[in-house]
């Protein structure tokens, strides 16, 4: 049986024992090989050294991620895969775990701070004329919930706790995002953007404590 995946987010502790990405693990036998996936990893640790990525032992990036890297999307077979993140330099695992990715579906793993979450990417168009936008917030010094909302206008995903990413959003070009805590005025940091309509992205905020958030803008497709 095929555990269902959470499309919104995964955390999961980055301790030295295997971890399991749930919702890419099968519940008991292997499922057969059915095709092609698409994962890709993005380095959102702002202490970290850069990283490498590993499926069955195999290094899947090009060249080393730093922070705010991404590998941009790999290709692996649609069946259970051991999968690591190493420190390139001392080839030390910073993380481990299992992928279990379906047919045909685009995924992205984040490692931030001594964590790693993963998450399924909707890879439909917007409608003409717009950007297609989520949001994540991997910064660990921000323990309160938070909003997201278009700068000078309305909140668009609110109440969002940690590593869980909001729904996707249909904006338009080159909107500057603010984001509050949850039910405040306060801004916690504004974010301009220059994405172009016809494109689907991730927005992150990164960091170690609160007062070092930063924003990156991933294009997805």
């Amino acid at each position: 049986m095929k555990a269902k995946l959470n499309p919104r987010s995964l955390l999961l502790s980055s301790v030295a024992l295997l971890l399991i990405i749930t919702a890419f693990t099968s519940c008991s036998k292997k499922a057969e090989v059915t095709g092609t996936s698409y994962v890709q990893v993005t380095n959102a640790s702002q202490a970290a050294s850069p990283i490498d990525f590993y499926v069955d032992n195999t290094k899947k990036n090009n060249t080393a991620l730093a922070y705010n890297q991404s590998s941009g999307y790999i290709s692996v077979t649609s069946t259970d895969h051991p999968a690591l993140i190493k420190t390139s330099a001392s080839g030390v695992t910073a993380s481990s775990f299992n992928i279990s990715p379906q047919p045909n579906v685009y995924y992205s793993i984040f490692y931030f701070g001594a964590n790693t979450a993963a998450y399924q990417d909707d890879m439909t168009a917007p409608q003409t004329g717009k950007a297609r936008i989520r949001f994540i917030n991997l910064n660990l010094g921000v323990t309160t919930n938070v909003d997201l909302g278009i700068s000078g206008g309305a909140i668009i995903a609110s109440n969002l706790i940690n590593a869980l990413a909001s729904d996707y959003l249909e904006v338009a070009p080159g909107t500057t995002f603010s984001l509050y805590t949850s039910g405040s005025s306060t801004v916690l940091l504004s974010i301009p953007t220059s994405i172009q309509a016809g494109h689907i992205y991730t927005i992150y905020v990164s960091g170690v404590t609160q007062a070092d958030l930063a924003a990156t803008v991933l294009l997805q497709k």
